[in-house]
């Protein structure tokens, strides 16, 4: 059943299933990393700070992180070094786009982008695999965190009031029932 669902999804195209025009995405829209505290470190350092379970080594700017000690949630890896991982954004921004981000603002596109709840430092080569899947394309590598996964993406999405369709919605339920 989950296959058929995946199917159907894969060869539907998004503005048939939601019945809309949907502008074309730029990621450029969503702005960058921002300061919000004015400390020349960056949502992306700021979360790298925040998450190391030890002591971090900075630039002499002291505005990015070097070194400290990272969970990647999706592997179940540890990473020492912040240039191997990257931080993923667990809805992702093309996902939202297609979803009803492209009806919002240009705050409230930079507040998802910037949103920790939706950050995850993740490593680099499993955040490009994922690009801008969603759970019925992409899970973690991780089989323990996978629940945790589907339901935090599904709370995200409910948060911005992003739309899935009925297939998709489906698709969730089954993925929580398989994993949760």
């Amino acid at each position: 059943m989950r296959f058929l669902i995946l199917i159907i999804f894969l060869l539907t195209p998004l503005n048939a299933l939601f019945a809309e025009d949907i502008p074309k995405y730029k990621r450029s829209y969503f702005g960058g990393w921002s300061d919000e505290d004015g400390d020349c470190q960056n949502t992306r350092h700021e979360l790298l700070k925040e998450l190391s379970t030890s002591i971090m080594t900075l630039t002499d700017s002291t505005c990015r992180v070097l070194t400290g000690r990272w969970l990647d949630l999706y592997t179940n890896k540890i990473f020492q070094q912040s240039s191997k991982v990257d931080i993923d954004h667990l809805v992702p921004l093309h996902y939202a786009w297609q979803r009803g981000a492209h009806r919002w603002d240009k705050a409230t596109l930079r507040r998802f982008s910037n949103d920790t709840r939706n950050l995850f430092v993740v490593q680099k080569s499993v955040n490009r695999e994922k690009s801008a899947s969603g759970p019925l394309e992409w899970l973690p590598p991780n089989k323990d965190f996978r629940c945790i996964y589907v339901v935090r993406f599904e709370r995200i999405m409910k948060m911005y009031h992003l739309q899935l369709t009925g297939s998709e919605e489906r698709g969730f339920g089954a993925l929580k029932a398989k994993y949760c």
